[in-house]
C-alpha cells in the first residue's frame, strides 16, 4: 500500500502524520521512529470520529498564521489548526481541541478560484510553504497537486495566485524520476542549522506508491531520486506504509446529499450559531453533515449553511436528522435554536426548534 496523506502538524512543530485508509501514524523524520501507530484516525482524531474524513483523506494543511509585527524578534502565535480535504469537501479542524471548528464545506465555495482551475475535488496532495526570518518577514504559500499539474494558493489574499502548471516543467527531476503525475502525498520539512552546521534547510519529499524522492526548496533541486521508502524512512520499513501494493478505497459511495441549512432567530438578521446537525443510520451510526464552534464571528457566514457530500450509504438507511444548536450571544449569553432529532421519512424540509429559534433543513438525497 502506500502513503495517502501527510502533513507536518504546523509550523512550529514538525512532527509528521502519514494517512492510508482510515488509518494514521505520525513519524519522527530526524530520529527516524514511529512515535504514534498505526491506529485509526476516528481513535487518534476523535472530533473526526463521527464524519467522512474518518475513513481517509485526500490531503492536509495547517493553518497559515499571520505575522506579527513587532520590532523585537520573535515568533508569531500560532493556531493549531488544520485543514482536511476529502472529495470535494473540507473541514477546518483544532488539533489542539480535537475538534472541527467548522465544515465540512465546499472547496469550491470557500477557497476562491479553485473551482476555475480544476483544483475544487479530489486533490492528490498539497503542503504549506513557510518562510519566515527574525526581521518578521512572513511568507506562505499552500500548493496543491493534482494529476499532472500544481497550483500555488495565497492564503493571505485568499486566491489561487498561480497556476495550474505541469509538474514537469517547474519541479527539476521530477519526470526524470517519474514523480510528474499521481502524485500520493507530500511532507514539507524544514532542517534545522544544527543538523545543518549552518542555515535551516526548507524540504519536502514527494511520494508515490513505494518511492519518495527528497527536494531541495532552498535551491529548487532534488537531493535524491526516487529511492524505496523503507530505505529513506527505514522506521517505515515491513508497514503498509511503505508497500507498494494497492492502497484500499474509500468506502463505497451509496448515496449524494444536498443540504440547506437556515438558522432562525426572531430579531436577529444574523445569528451565529455553533453545534452541530447529523444523519443517524438504522445501525445506530451517527454522521455529521454540519459542525460549528462557537467562535463567534471568526468563522464563515452563520445565517444559512449550504453543505454537499457523499454518503456511505442510501436513503433507505437512514433513521433520522438530528441537530444540536446553539446561538452565540455576548450579551445575553447562549440561545438554543435546536435540540432533538426527527424521524427520516425522505426528502424534504425538517424544522428542528429550541427556546430561542429554530433550524430548516432541506435535504435531497440521491441514491448512487
Amino acid at each position: 500500500m502506500t502513503i495517502q496523506a501527510a502533513f507536518n502538524r504546523s509550523q512550529l512543530k514538525w512532527d509528521t502524520y502519514m494517512f492510508l485508509g482510515d488509518q494514521y501514524l505520525s513519524y519522527g523524520l530526524a530520529s527516524n521512529t514511529v512515535f504514534v501507530g498505526p491506529r485509526s484516525i476516528a481513535a487518534g482524531w476523535p472530533g473526526l470520529a463521527d464524519t467522512q474524513f474518518a475513513q481517509g483523506v485526500d490531503a492536509m494543511v495547517p493553518f497559515s498564521y499571520p505575522p506579527v509585527i513587532s520590532t523585537v524578534p520573535v515568533l508569531p502565535t500560532e493556531k493549531d489548526y488544520v485543514y482536511i480535504f476529502r472529495g470535494d469537501q473540507y473541514v477546518r479542524y483544532d488539533f489542539a481541541n480535537e475538534k472541527i471548528i467548522y465544515g465540512p464545506l465546499d472547496i469550491a465555495h470557500y477557497w476562491p478560484g479553485m473551482e476555475d482551475v480544476g483544483f475544487d475535488r479530489d486533490i492528490d496532495a498539497a503542503f504549506l510553504d513557510h518562510r519566515g526570518d527574525f526581521a518578521q518577514v512572513f511568507e506562505d504559500t499552500y500548493i496543491f497537486f493534482k494529476g499532472d499539474k500544481y497550483i500555488t494558493y495565497d492564503p493571505r489574499a485568499d486566491k489561487v495566485s498561480g497556476g495550474p502548471y505541469p509538474i514537469a516543467d517547474r519541479w527539476p527531476g521530477l519526470k526524470e524520476a517519474g514523480f510528474d503525475r499521481g502524485i500520493d502525498a507530500v511532507v514539507y520539512n524544514v532542517v534545522e542549522p544544527s543538523a545543518l552546521g549552518g542555515n535551516s534547510r526548507r524540504e519536502c519529499y514527494f511520494v508515490k506508491a513505494d518511492k519518495v524522492l527528497q527536494f531541495d526548496i532552498e535551491n529548487w533541486k532534488p537531493l535524491t531520486g526516487a529511492r524505496n521508502i523503507s530505505d529513506l524512512w527505514p522506521g517505515l520499513k515491513g508497514t503498509e506504509y511503505a508497500a507498494a501494493t494497492a492502497s484500499p478505497p474509500y468506502p463505497q459511495v451509496k448515496a449524494r446529499a444536498d443540504i440547506r441549512i437556515a438558522f432562525n432567530n426572531p430579531g436577529e438578521n444574523n445569528p451565529n450559531p455553533y453545534g452541530w446537525i447529523e444523519l443517524k443510520t438504522k445501525s445506530g451510526q451517527p454522521f455529521r453533515v454540519w459542525t460549528q464552534m462557537n467562535q463567534g464571528n471568526s468563522t464563515p457566514a452563520r445565517a444559512s449553511a449550504a453543505p454537499s457530500m457523499n454518503l456511505p450509504f442510501t436513503s433507505s438507511d437512514i433513521a433520522s436528522i438530528g441537530a444540536y444548536v446553539d446561538e452565540y450571544d455576548a450579551l445575553s449569553g447562549d440561545d438554543f435554536l435546536a435540540r432533538g432529532s426527527k424521524n427520516f421519512n425522505g426528502n424534504g424540509r425538517y424544522t428542528l426548534s429550541s427556546d430561542d429559534g429554530s433550524v430548516d433543513i432541506d435535504i435531497t438525497v440521491t441514491d448512487l
